[in-house]
């Protein structure tokens, strides 16, 4: 009987085990959350890469900094086209604790594009930006709104279309309230003004036309990568319209900006302009991922 018992309970152990060994090994952006650690990722937010691990782009850093988990590094490179500069990838060490966002990725570059042949001694993630263009980004006529902190967070909204196809959109927005619902809508009319119509208003009062609802994360954020729309640019005229951030229950407008031409044609070109204060911070990796990587490339 004891023997039964151990030749079932062994199976059983080895699992269990085995559930542990996996847990362990989890990112720590998602475990240990109510110790304190990370919380839950932004879903949203990581549909807008693609990851492979143990690579990095050699040599094209606009911006390092100290960051403990990864969606935080994600956050950077997201946000830093509500500055006009153009993140096409983000690598992050854990093992530093570093984030470094580059203006290029494996298509622009794919010489510089290079292995880690010592994963055993330090570990880097890489994230390719896949929400910089569109899908279907050849030929389209490319729109977007600057949301410049009124009220409360900034952000981009960009919108494309190619003739012929569904409009797509693309959501990034900061500042916000956390865990909270928030709504993008356009209000009718045109409006010369810098910051749009919505600096004269409070409310909406039921003129705007919505055309998606967001919600944010724990640190307010909102995301939406990009998807089909029903709204037909070309036949709306979008130019000049003002498009809004609406906070879902006051029915407040938090922020808002008139939409315009794109100021960029498609990012993934092999000539992604980068203004000149972007070229002044361009930095090679720091601290221990330069020791490391100087090491690598004369080896």
């Amino acid at each position: 009987m004891l023997h039964t018992i151990n030749s079932f309970l062994l199976p059983l152990l080895l699992i269990l085990s085995s559930f542990e060994s996996v847990e362990s090994s989890a990112s720590t952006d998602t475990k240990n959350v109510k110790n304190g650690g990370a919380k839950p990722p932004n879903l949203k937010l990581l549909e807008c890469f693609e990851f492979k691990k143990n690579y990095w782009i050699v040599g094209h850093a606009f911006h390092t900094s100290s960051v403990q988990f990864k969606d935080e590094c994600l956050r950077m490179c997201l946000t830093s086209s509500i500055r006009k500069a153009k993140c096409l990838s983000a690598m992050h060490v854990p093992n530093d604790d570093e984030c470094v966002i580059s203006d290029q990725n494996q298509v622009t570059k794919p010489d510089l594009f290079i292995e880690n042949d010592t994963p055993g001694s330090f570990t880097v993630n890489f994230f390719r930006n896949i929400c910089v263009d569109p899908p279907d980004s050849e030929g389209a006529n490319r729109f977007e709104a600057r949301l410049q902190g009124y009220k409360g967070g900034e952000g981009i909204i960009e919108l494309a279309q190619t003739s012929g196809r569904n409009t797509q959109v693309m959501v990034v927005i900061s500042g916000l309230k956390e865990n909270s619902l928030y709504e993008v809508a356009l209000l009718p009319g045109r409006s010369d003004e810098k910051g749009g119509k919505c600096h004269k208003k409070a409310r909406v009062d039921g003129e705007e036309k919505t055309i998606m609802t967001l919600e944010t994360d724990h640190t307010g954020m909102a995301v939406e990568p990009w998807r089909n729309m029903d709204l037909d640019i070309f036949e709306e005229n979008v130019i000049g319209l003002t498009a809004i951030v609406v906070e879902n229950s006051s029915r407040t407008i938090v922020d808002c900006g008139p939409i315009r031409l794109a100021s960029s044609s498609s990012s993934n070109s092999s000539s992604t302009q980068v203004s000149s204060s972007e070229k002044s911070e361009i930095l090679f990796f720091s601290t221990g991922l330069s020791l490391i990587l100087s090491v690598f490339l004369f080896m």
